[in-house]
């Protein structure tokens, strides 16, 4: 019950609240306090209720609010209400008049402000108990500088030092927008460099590799050692050509990241990536057989994959510990991952790796180990090209 309460409370309006306050205050005031005789309490009572009311539209009609709070506390006077007498009657008036002096532009808020001043000095006038002095007027003025006044500058410094916050927020925004502007132009005009050096680089290589190729081929009968050597300059340049067109690629595609500029991963790079995963809590053993061969970049970078995504499914499932063989076979590429637990479903927890092995047409699956655990097992025939 309380907690609904707080949230019915949580929805009502602050100014609500704030003219409800003062309303309640007044009322006992009234009712309670000496300073209204019986016969006035009615009245005051009704007046009170109008009064605090204008608190409850002050940042919706500054400018009314403000003008009615003197109409209310002249009309009680006019009757004989006497709700002047009451110690709260002071706080409407202020809060009005800096909500006056914040919400509204100079013109308005002057008009409002000297409108409300004569409603509350012909206030004054009429609960006045003495004619008018030379004293009386000092303490009225005094009286409507410190209720209207004041906290109506007080308003107005308000505003401006909001008004300028608002414009330095908007040339900060203005400036972070133009700085953007200015890297994206300067990244689009690298981009353009970079689009012409990678046409120099397809034209220029491509041109020897022809050259080369055309070379091997007229020696391919009479001098079979040079042709060989044309052939490997041929794969030579291929090779430092598509690692110059990834760099230049990687650039345009990831800025920020520098794995753009690096090669594509092998099995070469197997024993980093067995430090990493020890670095993040799974202990890997890593064991090659066979003599090392020179394998295409498609498988290279398949069997580095499929290590890798077989070490984070073990470590996904918890495993602690896992070990990786790699088998060089005359034909083929053998790839054996074991790890403790129950087999997990590769077809559907890997199942992009899956398909990238079959591109190449290897075999893909997972075993139980006879000692316990699982074994995922793959093959890579060393002469698949590089799909189309």
């Amino acid at each position: 019950m309380i907690a609904r309460v707080a949230v019915g409370i949580a929805r009502v309006p602050v100014d609500t609240l704030l003219a409800l306050a003062i309303a309640v205050e007044l009322e006992l005031e009234v009712w309670l306090g000496s300073g209204i005789s019986a016969p006035h309490r009615p009245l005051a009572s009704t007046a009170a209720v109008l009064y605090a009311a204008s608190i409850a539209v002050r940042r919706r009609w500054p400018a009314t609010a403000l003008v009615a709070c003197g109409a209310v506390v002249l009309g009680q006077a006019l009757v004989g209400a006497h709700l002047d007498a009451a110690n709260g009657v002071l706080l409407p008036p202020v809060v009005l008049a800096y909500s006056a002096g914040a919400g509204l532009d100079l013109r308005r808020g002057l008009a409002a402000l000297a409108l409300a001043a004569g409603l509350f000095g012909a206030f004054l006038a009429v609960s006045a108990a003495e004619p008018a002095s030379v004293g009386g007027i000092a303490t009225g003025v005094s009286f409507l500088a410190l209720v209207l006044i004041v906290p109506w500058v007080v308003g107005r410094v308000a505003q401006e030092r909001g008004r300028r916050a608002e414009g330095f927020a908007l040339l900060a925004a203005q400036a972070a927008a133009d700085h953007a502007m200015h890297e994206r132009a300067v990244v689009t005009q690298e981009r353009a460099r970079i689009g012409g050096e990678l046409q120099d680089i397809i034209a220029h290589s491509v041109t020897a590799m022809v050259i080369q190729a055309g070379g091997a081929k007229q020696l391919l009968r009479n001098d079979p050692d040079r042709a060989r050597e044309s052939i490997l300059a041929v794969e030579h340049t291929g090779r430092e050509t598509l690692a110059d067109l990834r760099r230049l690629v990687g650039m345009l595609r990831k800025d920020d990241d520098p794995r753009a500029l690096a090669p594509q991963p092998g099995l070469d790079e197997l024993a980093a990536l067995m430090r990493s995963t020890q670095e993040s809590g799974l202990i890997c053993e890593l064991q090659v057989e066979g003599e090392r061969v020179d394998l295409t970049p498609g498988v290279d970078l398949v069997a580095y994959r499929v290590v890798e995504a077989a070490l984070a499914l073990v470590s996904a499932h918890g495993g602690r510990t896992a070990s990786v063989v790699v088998r060089y076979r005359p034909y083929s590429l053998r790839l054996a991952i074991s790890a403790e637990g129950p087999a997990p479903d590769v077809d559907r927890e890997l199942p992009g790796l899956h398909q990238r092995v079959d591109l190449y047409g290897g075999e893909f699956h997972a075993d139980i180990a006879a000692g316990g655990g699982y074994v995922i097992h793959v093959r890579l025939p060393l002469g698949a090209g590089v799909p189309a």
